[in-house]
């Protein structure tokens, strides 16, 4: 299969700076009387199961009850007062939830961004982002798929058996080179639908989304900092890396 796609480029351009102040510790760092009474790694745990905490303890994330392979709704305690929320984790402890306390919008007041893990295997990932202020209330995260599907330009040409691909970011172009044998079943577009990881870095809010274009190659990651404007935590910046993932 020989195709030719292109998907239109827009930019735009913004940076934010922040301050991480503290991060979660995993079950597996708490000591370990605490981890062998509070962690459990089957999925018959019970309720209110420890998932992840800051290192001063002020901040943690509990599981409340199962469904399947998720824990099915999840208790926020700040400085001891717990609040329940509707969102999902996968019970699998080397997903729990990561906490990390900054100031995303540099007002002088930390925010509290805990990542979600919602699903995970093979060519795919689902995670999720959401951002508390100490009195609980939520700045909403726009998701940053269609700004990368919008933002990015994908030619492609074929060399005999060499599949050839240029993605453009903003005046910037990356090329990258795949033999037709490289995958049994090519994608038709290349997509960012299936995998989305949020972390932190250079004190920023970013995403990360693999540029796939078969279930095991990729032309790259997207990269997308967020910054906030009016009251919504939006992407502003994207590149793209060819490092690997960046957390």
């Amino acid at each position: 299969m020989k195709k030719k796609f292109i998907v239109t480029i827009v930019g735009t351009m913004l940076l934010s700076g922040c301050g991480v102040n503290n991060q979660s510790t995993s079950p597996a760092m708490v000591d370990e009387k605490r981890s062998k009474e509070s962690v459990s790694t089957s999925v018959e745990s019970t309720p209110n199961t420890l998932l992840s905490e800051t290192s001063d303890k002020k901040i943690a994330v509990y599981g409340v009850q199962e469904k399947g392979d998720l824990f099915s709704s999840l208790d926020v305690a700040i400085n001891g007062e717990p609040k329940t929320f509707d969102w999902s984790n996968v019970t699998n402890p080397s997903f729990y939830p990561q906490i990390f306390v900054i100031d995303l919008n540099k007002d002088g007041e930390d925010e509290i961004v805990i990542i979600l893990t919602k699903g995970t295997g093979t060519g795919i990932h689902n995670s999720e982002v959401h951002v508390l202020r100490t009195d609980f209330t939520e700045i909403p995260v726009t998701d940053p798929k269609d700004f990368v599907q919008n933002n990015i330009k994908v030619d492609q040409k074929t060399d005999k058996d060499i599949w050839q691909y240029t993605v453009s970011v903003d005046g910037h172009k990356y090329s990258f080179e795949f033999s037709e044998s490289d995958s049994s079943e090519w994608f038709e577009q290349p997509t960012v639908q299936n995998i989305l990881r949020y972390g932190i870095k250079d004190n920023e809010l970013i995403s990360e989304l693999p540029i796939q274009i078969s279930a095991g190659n990729y032309l790259g990651d997207a990269i997308v900092r967020y910054a906030l404007v009016n009251g919504k935590l939006e992407p502003s910046q994207l590149e793209i890396s060819k490092e690997g993932s960046s957390f």
